[in-house]
């Protein structure tokens, strides 16, 4: 069974590899749909059949029931695959269609669909589609049917055994494509999926089931912990530059007297690129981010930024505020090599010439794989000198609802200038920046009310609520996140040195300490939940929707798998705290956007939201068992017959991390099959081998063998136990990253081709593999009885 498991998953990954460099068609050709792999995926089921009989699982009904079901989906994806029918439906407005069209044929239905109206809706202001939807009449002119519905994004029209959803549309919006399948193997499917799902909750609390022993051993564990205090530290590094005696004046006067008016600035409405109506104080933060990659710039908050620079843009452009990351890049532009932030100006010669125009044409042309160091920041820093371009002129200040705009789109200050005639804001618009511009901060306040009413008379169908904007601009200031995983790191951190400490010297701590650690554990979790809460509550959707989201809920996850079953742990806790604090102090790198914006069509999806939250939470428990598994490794390496002690402790965090392993592996069962669910609901297929399922998929069959290996006992041990819990996460990480950033696909962020892999891969790589050798001399623990109860499966 093993070996067919691992031929799936290998087959797997290479097809992924195959369909970025020549497409999903000959990756389905060579790999998904080929003969051997079909046949594997046979030979699998008949041998699970097998093993439920030879190891008389049908007496356990929990793991009988999640087992069948695999068998059971299988044989309906089957069915689909050999009797099922998918292809395109194409209708212009007023006309009418029968035909289904698939790859090279047409396939005729026995009724027709006629499309009355389609009808798309943008986000405010932007071109970026809302919704969109196709208000059409089905006509069966044998059964005598005519009836009126509509069919848009998640909504979808059933009849006569073919369903319909909402694809795409014309360019001229005069025309809907629609996706039809005939699925005769979706019923057996679902049947499945709710067996799965079923089984794998019951296995939880099946007094019989692996998990339960584990647990049961879990709470003979005595419990070894530390309280020490927990403390945010958050260092600004000032910019020193050399600036004329004149502008060294204006930036301090301008740091210390524009504070309040830039304040009260930022609390105007500013609709994005994409349509949402956000405070203008969270783009000045995304716009000074981008810029510095900071959240402040010489002392001063992002509204005074780019206050200053709109208001006194000549003077701005001699100021140190675009940041460069190679030296290379620096020398270009003649400017110190050490020198981090450099000037608008610097990147002009005498004659306004940009220096780096030849550069930058090369840079673009490289496939990205081919790109270095320098060209990657070559070209980010051309997208900041373009921000900063923008924000002299107030492009980016989209503050002006454009009278009678269908599409409510709210313009900058110069358009409107250009197409309005109201006087009182013409006035009130230029004293503000005049009175800016001559550092009589005071008088502003007045005409930035003026601008508000403007808004509020204007724009009122598109105005957020004042709440909401307030809270937002509380939640920005909060930097609720960056603080959190400073503290988790730092706890986590401190929970592992008294842990290792305790087992290394064989003692306990008091129950008033345990108590405290609890506490402590409780509330961080309380605050990372109140983080969430806000941000779902300010964009007006679950939290989940891109990497920088997800990567916070993986934290989160990481912590409630700590808090709610690995309490009993220090060793294990302080994994669940540290693996939380790497997620989120990750997403704070500089790759990763924490923009809120608005969602596309296809993710205003409940399915979506529940496969998102379950699939992610499992990513936290599998991150949890991999340090759990290094930690491990630590204590082979710390092994001697001094300290046979150490042994125990091993074998109980093996518990432990077998238990979060087996609840990371439901989960991830589970959220993957919701995802089928979601695809199937919004556009009629459950799966399509997408690079991003396909690891997914991967990843089940990975831990699968990881917590199966238990039953080949030849080569089972403790040791190997723990080196592949942590070299499993590696197909995680290519889940979640690796398809994002170097597969082509639906989910993916990346284009085919893949950016370089970044040289902290190659270093964790080589000390995972260096632990693994250093630890491998110790690896044989001392023969203790254990009771253990005989179960072959989970």
């Amino acid at each position: 069974m093993m070996l067919f498991i691992f031929l799936l998953a290998v087959g797997a990954g290479v097809g992924t590899f195959i369909e970025n460099d020549f497409g999903s068609n000959r990756a389905k050709e060579l790999v998904y749909n080929a003969w051997w792999y079909e046949l594997t995926l046979f030979l699998a089921t008949i041998n699970l059949l097998l093993v439920i009989e030879k190891t008389k699982m049908y007496r356990l009904k929990a793991r009988t029931l999640f087992h069948s079901a695999f068998i059971v989906i299988l044989f309906g994806a089957a069915v689909t695959h050999y009797f099922g029918l998918d292809g395109m439906m194409h209708i212009r407005e007023g006309e009418k269609s029968n035909i289904i069209t698939i790859g090279d044929k047409e396939v005729k239905t026995p009724f027709y669909i006629s499309l009355k109206d389609f009808t798309l809706t943008r986000y405010p202001g932007s071109r970026s589609p809302s919704a969109f939807s196709s208000d059409v009449t089905v006509i069966d002119e044998g059964n005598k049917k005519k009836f009126d519905t509509q069919i848009y994004m998640n909504h979808t029209l059933t009849y006569g055994g073919y369903k319909f959803f909402q694809t795409s549309y014309d360019t001229d919006e005069k025309g809907t494509k629609l996706s039809v399948n005939k699925d005769p193997g979706v019923e057996i499917t679902y049947i499945g999926y709710a067996l799965l799902v079923l089984g794998l909750l019951l296995n939880l609390f099946d007094k019989k089931s692996r998990f339960h022993y584990l647990i049961s051993q879990i709470k003979k564990m005595p419990i070894a912990s530390l309280l020490l205090s927990l403390i945010y530290l958050s260092l600004p590094t000032p910019v020193h530059a050399d600036y004329s005696a004149y502008t060294q004046g204006y930036l301090l006067e301008h740091k210390e007297k524009s504070k309040a008016l830039a304040t009260a600035f930022g609390s105007l409405v500013v609709q994005g690129p994409v349509g949402r109506m956000k405070p203008l104080d969270t783009q000045n933060r995304e716009v000074l981010n981008k810029l510095t990659g900071r959240s402040s710039w010489e002392g001063m908050d992002a509204n005074q930024v780019v206050l200053g620079m709109f208001s006194r843009p000549e003077l701005w452009k001699k100021v140190n505020i675009i940041r460069i990351k190679t030296p290379k890049l620096r020398e270009k532009l003649g400017v110190d090599k050490s020198q981090k932030l450099v000037k608008f100006r610097d990147f002009f010669d005498k004659n306004g010439n940009y220096k780096l125009t030849s550069e930058v044409e090369r840079a673009n042309q490289l496939v990205p794989s081919r790109r270095g160091t320098y060209e990657r920041d070559l070209i980010k820093v051309d997208e900041r000198l373009n921000i900063a371009f923008m924000s002299y002129r107030g492009v980016l200040l989209t503050l002006f609802p454009l009278a009678g705009n269908e599409r409510n789109k709210w313009v900058d200050f110069k358009t409107m200038f250009a197409t309005t005639d109201n006087s009182k804001i013409k006035r009130s618009t230029s004293r503000l920046l005049d009175d800016t511009y001559n550092r009589q901060y005071d008088k502003g306040f007045a005409y930035i009310e003026d601008i508000r009413s403007y808004q509020k008379n204007l724009g009122k169908s598109v105005y957020p609520d004042e709440q909401k904007l307030s809270i937002e601009i509380w939640f920005n200031h909060l930097a609720l996140f960056f603080k959190l995983s400073m503290a988790y790191l730092l706890f986590g951190l401190l929970l592992l040195i008294y842990g290792l400490s305790s087992i290394f010297y064989n003692r306990l701590i008091a129950d008033n300490v345990k108590r405290v650690i609890s506490v402590i554990s409780v509330l961080l979790f309380a605050i990372h939940t109140f983080g969430i809460g806000l941000r779902w509550y300010i964009g007006g959707y679950a939290p989940i929707s891109n990497t920088y989201e997800t990567m916070v809920y993986i934290a989160y996850a990481s912590v409630l798998a700590g808090v709610v079953f690995l309490r009993k742990s220090t060793i294990a806790l302080s994994a669940s705290f540290m693996i939380a604090g790497i997620f989120i102090f990750a997403a704070y790198l500089g790759e990763i956007d924490p923009e809120i914006t608005n969602l596309v069509p296809v993710l205003k999806s409940y399915w979506l939201s529940v496969h998102v939250s379950v699939i992610t939470a499992s990513y936290g428990f599998l991150g949890v068992g991999a340090i759990l598994g290094v930690i491990t490794l630590i204590l082979f390496m710390l092994r001697k017959e001094t300290r046979p002690h150490i042994d125990s402790h091993i074998k109980n965090i093996r518990h432990i991390n077998e238990v979060t392993l087996i609840l990371g592996l439901t989960l991830l069962t589970i959220g993957n099959f919701l995802g089928g669910i979601w695809a199937n609901e919004s556009w009629g297929r459950y799966w399509g081998w997408d690079p991003k399922e396909t690891w997914a998929y991967i990843s089940i069959l990975v831990y699968v063998m990881v917590l199966h290996l238990r039953l080949i006992k030849r080569w089972y041990s403790v040791y190997i136990f723990s080196v592949v819990s942590v070299l499993s996460f590696f197909s995680i990480l290519m889940t979640y990253f690796g398809v994002n950033f170097y597969l082509a696909g639906m989910h993916s962020y990346a284009t085919g081709d893949p950016v370089p892999i970044p040289n902290w891969v190659y270093i964790t790589s080589g000390i995972v593999f260096a632990m693994i050798a250093l630890a491998y001399p110790k690896r044989k623990l001392n023969k203790q009885k254990e009771k253990m109860k005989k179960i072959k499966l989970l």
